[in-house]
Formats: C-alpha cells, structure tokens, sequence
C-alpha cells in the first residue's frame, strides 16, 4: 500500500520513516529535497504538512548531513 492511501496517523509516521530513509542515503542536502521527492516523486502533495515539525527538519538535516559526510568519507 502506497503512503498516500494510509490514513492521517499512520501517513505522517509512515511519510517520516521513508524521509528517513531518505535522508541516510547521503543524496540529499536537507529536509527541503526530501520534501521535494516525497512530493513529486512519492505523490504526496500535503508532504510539508506531515513534516511539519521543527524537530522532525531537524532530524532530517542531521540525518542528511551525518550520510553525506560519511559517503565522502568512503569516497577519498
């Protein structure tokens, strides 16, 4: 079942698991192009609403920060 066909609840967790999964692959800079994908890529278009929390971008950030440091640091 898609993340857009779940109900309120369980599409905010289920819409924040998948921005975290997101976010640990080191391919993108911050909360902003997770939102982005999971808009257009993942069809959810009330995605700013489900992550709209302080302490969820700033998770994400970190999250995405923490994965791309770790890429460059398998890349050198």
């Amino acid at each position: 079942m898609a993340i857009r066909d779940l109900m309120n609840g369980e599409r905010q967790h289920a819409a924040f698991a998948e921005a975290q999964k997101l976010a640990d692959s080191g391919a993108y800079h911050d909360y902003t192009d997770i939102e982005y994908v999971l808009r257009f890529d993942y069809g959810l278009t009330d995605v700013s609403t489900l992550l709209d929390s302080q302490l969820m971008h700033r998770d994400l950030n970190r999250r995405c920060a923490d994965a791309r440091e770790g890429v460059e640091a398998v890349s050198v």
